[in-house]
């Protein structure tokens, strides 16, 4: 399964984690939460899943779909949303396949 991965530097992974949580669990969108933890958020996209992983120093994003359009247009999506709630950081979202 075709498969990204970013990893973004921040002190404030936690706290980006957390506020993603609390959004995403309204399901916005469509999204689905298939698991929340203290460290890690499970996201269905509906074309993909999208973990989320909150490191000391690092918010660590994987992203899977069966079709590497779908792929591509949710890696997109994600990006899109993490880099307009972490603005204030400057963080950038660059995947790497896996």
């Amino acid at each position: 399964m075709p498969a990204l991965e970013a990893h973004l530097d921040t002190e404030r992974a936690e706290r980006y984690l957390t506020q993603l949580t609390s959004h995403l669990s309204h399901g916005p969108g469509g999204l689905t939460v298939l698991s929340a933890a203290a460290t890690e958020l499970v996201i269905d996209l509906g074309t993909a899943t999208w973990t989320i992983r909150s490191t000391p120093g690092q918010l660590v994003l994987h992203l899977q779909a069966d079709d590497p359009a779908d792929l591509e247009q949710q890696s997109a999506r994600v990006a899109h949303r993490i880099e307009q709630i972490a603005h204030r950081d400057g963080l950038q979202v660059n995947w790497q396949p896996t």
